[in-house]
Order: structure tokens, then sequence, then C-alpha cells
């Protein structure tokens, strides 16, 4: 039985939407200065009355006070987020790591589903990945299912292979599987097109507290 999920939300964490482009798009060079957005709907049920939803406001309370800014080239995009009731794309995709092939019925267990994609390189995503292991170990451990897909080209981006994702994977501790999406095709039905992109679902009949 395939599981149900319902859209609470999408973001890019880097300034307005400029994030790295994922390598299978037309690209725009410019200087961004890292920052957080705003957070738009995606596919488990979404409660309006939430506000920040918890690793929002856990990632607002520590990086607030970090007002220095980082200049950086990048690719800029603008993430098209999607619309409440978006139900969370099926996916089977391989972890490096493990050699493990992970399918979304995997997280039907449980309540709400963290859909991240990352990436190597991206320097947006560098310089979160300590706070996104700290994070992510905190809310696994109160029942949110996480996973990370990293879906660049290994043509253009050979540092984004699986054997260094696996890599990565291995010297972060990701407490999360990191998935190898080689045809882009999740990345697709998500809509996904830069990372990082965060995509909290929750499945229909739950409901999230404040």
């Amino acid at each position: 039985m395939a599981t149900t999920c319902t859209a609470l939300s999408v973001a890019s964490m880097a300034g307005g939407a400029r994030a790295c482009l994922f390598s299978h798009l037309p690209r725009t060079i410019a200087k961004t200065n890292i920052s957080t957005t705003s957070i738009v709907s995606s596919k488990w049920i979404y409660s309006s009355k939430m506000g920040l939803n918890p690793l929002q406001r856990e990632y607002a309370i520590n990086k607030t006070v970090h007002t220095r800014k980082l200049q950086v080239r990048a690719a800029r995009t603008e993430s098209q987020g999607v619309s409440l009731g978006f139900r969370a794309p099926s996916f089977e995709l391989p972890e490096p790591l493990t050699g493990k092939t992970w399918k979304l019925e995997d997280f039907e267990p449980y309540p709400a589903l963290l859909v991240m994609f990352i990436c190597n390189h991206c320097p947006f995503v560098k310089h979160l990945k300590k706070d996104i292991v700290k994070l992510t170990n905190f809310y696994m451990k109160k029942g949110l299912a996480v996973v990370a897909i990293s879906s660049n080209s290994v043509a253009t981006h050979p540092q984004d292979g699986p054997e260094l994702m696996a890599e990565d994977a291995k010297i972060l501790s990701y407490p999360f599987p990191y998935l190898y999406d080689e045809l882009q095709e999740v990345a697709r039905d998500f809509g996904a097109v830069c990372t990082p992109e965060f995509f909290l679902f929750k499945k229909e009949c739950h409901i999230i507290v404040n």
C-alpha cells in the first residue's frame, strides 16, 4: 500500500531562492548572500496556525545571531515550491554508503518525513551540514523520518558522485540515508531545482502540535 503524504513545507536555505542550481538546468551566475527564506507548503498535512515548523524554529534560534555576510558565486534560480495537498512522489533510489535501495514506502511507519535535496559541492550545503546533522539527530529521536537525495550530474560535478557521497555520509555521520538520483527523475517529480531544498511531509490524519 503506497504511503499517503500531504505536504507541510518546502524551503531553500539560501538568500531568496539563490542556491546551487541542479546541473541539469541552465545556469545564471550571481553573487549571493547566505540567509534563510520563508517556507512554502508542500505534501503532508499543513497547519497554518503553526508558524515556523520545528526545524525552521530551531534553525532560526541558532542562526539569527549570525550576521556576517558570506559572498559566494552560485547559480541563481527560484524554487517554485508545491501547493497544499501535493503528495510525495514515489521513489526508489540507492544509498551509496550501504548499497541498500530505499523506497518512499520504507518511511510509512513514521508520522512525518523530511526530504532534503542536497549535494557534496554546494557551498550553502557545506555551510549547513553540521547543523543539518544536529537538527535531524534531534528530531529523528522524536519520530521524524529523514532522507537526503543528491540529483547532480557527475558529468559536471564529479565530486557529487556516489563514491564521494558515501565518503561524505560516513565522515559526517549522517543519521539519515543519503540517496543517489542518477537520472534526476526524483528531483523533477518533487519539483526540486536547487540545493539545499527541503520538503517536509506529514501523513494524513496526524496533527503536528506547536
